[in-house]
């Protein structure tokens, strides 16, 4: 969609100004901080840290202030709805009606262009933002008008002045808590959003968190969601940028869509030459439309489907749009529990940045552990001992301050109790024998070349025996095409590149013992292959863990005949097996 034609409507200021006049005349007895802000006529503002909760009594006038303020509110929003662009003549066919709105078909916003605000309506907000801590000051510890200064700050891009706000909010109840959540949500902190969030849900009584927390017309997402929350009540008793009372249709849409990035106004054709003014919300491009499908465990299937045409839900971050994230994760036990591990590599196709990481672990009911870090190292974290088993990992990776984002969402089994899960790693130099040294060599992703020496690390935790473990390493083709098993089945084709293995014995020492052995991968055609581990103990039976690898083109053949693989068969062929025990974190 093209950008819409500009139609300039100088603010109401008569509205607005003349009531912040009003609102410092009877606050006058109150002391009045230094003006923060540059707004049109007599309209000046109180400084952003303004003391609530600290201010004397309300004044006798207090009524009137809040009425000013609601009125002036009211203003700023009949002043931006009249300076939305204007959008061409529209006919729409309504795809799913929400009470007195509807989502139109094909409603996909990612061709959108957002047109820059007016300078007149930024101005307005300032003078807004005036109007209500002057009221503020009036009637401190008033939470409708708490959640408008904080709302509208937010909008003119000064979040640190609405976290200076709340640091002084003594208000009873969650509504601060709430508050610095959404404010720090909508920042991109999403960390210090999900502490605030847990706050102020735990000052909430069970009715109320219950209704926060519900999954209603969305699930995960949840600090996106807690957000929503914050916005749908901030907006429930104020005039609303689409001219309607604000009603549980804009609420299911706030929960569902979020809250728009723009707006347009356009003629509605009704009947014949007839039209009606709608208008016409949007969101921001590249947002990801899902919708949830089940709850249960990872063996199930998908836990969501993505980019469906009829998806329930949808979320643009702040930070762009989201890539896929190259990664490995692998459990290992520790202490009756499993240490989860991760490593990732940032996209090619992404700016070079300073990263935040993290790693989240979850059951059917959210987020059960979590680390974060900077830079692109690998990320480590224990099940907590007291939750469900963990059924998906999450790994997520962002730029520091700039778009640039990826992550990555695996649903993890449960695995063998004797055998870990295998972490592959660069090859070359001392075979590590510890969880510490083998993430200090691991890949940020399953992709090998074909040809390849790559190395293997796991870790076995059965008691000690006097017998050897058989170890067997195979790699095998996965989901061949039609035509390769026809010509294998005509004998035109032999299956031998596509399966392979070696076997040695190790000796079953005890403990935790990291073992980590050095393989060069065949000249094997480009594809998906699934690498797996089995162990066979004469003292405790068989394991088997496995991980799939995607094998990429070989080396030029200059540099294939230099590492002497050239007319290699398929073979795997296995450098020294280190068995050391390990004494890991």
């Amino acid at each position: 969609m093209r950008a819409g034609r500009r139609v300039e409507i100088r603010a109401a200021s008569a509205a607005v100004a003349p009531a912040l006049a009003l609102l410092e005349l009877a606050g006058s007895a109150v002391a009045a901080p230094a003006p923060a802000y540059s707004a049109p006529g007599p309209a000046r503002a109180v400084r952003a840290d303004a003391v609530q909760g600290r201010e004397p009594p309300a004044p006798p006038h207090a009524a009137a202030a809040m009425r000013m303020a609601r009125e002036a509110q009211r203003a700023f929003e009949h002043v931006r709805r009249r300076n939305f662009p204007r959008g061409p003549l529209v006919n729409p066919q309504c795809g799913e009606g929400i009470g007195r709105f509807c989502l139109v078909e094909g409603w996909d916003d990612d061709d959108w262009e957002a047109v820059p605000e007016v300078p007149e309506v930024a101005a307005e907000r300032l003078a807004l933002i005036a109007v209500l801590d002057s009221a503020a000051r009036l009637v401190p510890g008033d939470e409708w008008l708490t959640g408008q200064r904080v709302a509208y700050r937010l909008e003119a891009g000064r979040a640190d002045e609405a976290l200076a706000l709340l640091d002084v909010c003594h208000m009873e109840g969650s509504w601060c808590e709430a508050l610095a959540g959404f404010v720090h949500h909508e920042s991109g902190r999403y960390a210090e959003a999900e502490a605030a969030f847990e706050r102020a849900l735990g000052r909430m009584t069970e009715e109320e968190r219950c209704g926060w927390t519900e999954p209603g017309p969305v699930l995960d997402r949840r600090s996106e969601h807690l957000a929503r929350r914050v916005r749908a009540a901030i907006q429930a008793d104020a005039a609303s940028p689409w001219g309607l009372p604000w009603g549980d249709d804009l609420t299911e849409i706030t929960l569902r869509f979020g809250w728009p990035a723009g707006w347009e106004r356009a003629r509605h054709r009704i009947v014949g030459v007839r039209t009606d003014e709608v208008v016409w919300s949007h969101r921001l491009p590249g947002a990801q439309r899902f919708t949830v499908s089940r709850l249960g465990t990872a063996e199930e299937g998908p836990l969501w489907k993505l980019d469906e045409a009829d998806a329930r839900t949808s979320w643009a971050p702040v930070f762009g749009e989201v890539l896929e994230l190259p990664h490995q994760v692998a459990g290992f036990r520790r202490d009756g529990r499993r240490r989860v591990v991760a490593a990732f590599a940032w996209p090619d196709s992404l700016p070079t940045c300073d990263l935040e990481s993290g790693l989240f672990l979850a059951d059917a009911h959210g987020v059960t552990a979590s680390r974060t870090g900077r830079g692109g190292g690998p990320l480590a974290i224990a099940e907590p001992r007291a939750a469900a088993a963990v059924t998906l990992v999450g790994v997520e990776a962002r730029c520091e301050g700039q778009p640039g984002a990826a992550r990555a969402r695996i649903p993890l089994a449960a695995g063998h109790p004797l055998l870990s899960d295998i972490l592959l790693l660069h090859a070359g130099g001392a075979s590590p024998s510890t969880l510490a040294g083998a993430l200090a060599r691991a890949r940020g992703d399953r992709a090998a070349r074909a040809g390849e020496t790559l190395a293997v690390y796991w870790e076995w935790y059965g008691s000690p025996s006097p017998a050897a473990l058989e170890v067997t390493l195979s790699l095998a083709r996965e989901g061949k095409g039609f035509w390769r098993r026809a010509l294998e089945w005509s004998g035109l084709a032999g299956s031998d590149t596509e399966q392979t293995g070696i076997r040695w014995l190790e000796a079953a020492n005890p403990g935790a013992e990291g073992r980590t052995v050095e393989l060069r991968l065949p000249l094997l055609d480009e594809g998906r292959y699934r690498l797996t581990l089995h162990v066979l103990s004469p003292a405790h039976g068989e394991a088997e863990s496995g991980a799939e690898i995607e094998i990429v083109a070989a080396p030029p053949p200059a540099a294939a005949r230099r590492s002497g693989t050239v007319g290699a068969g398929p073979r795997l062929v296995p450098g020294p097996t280190h068995s050391t025990q390990g004494a890991d974190p």
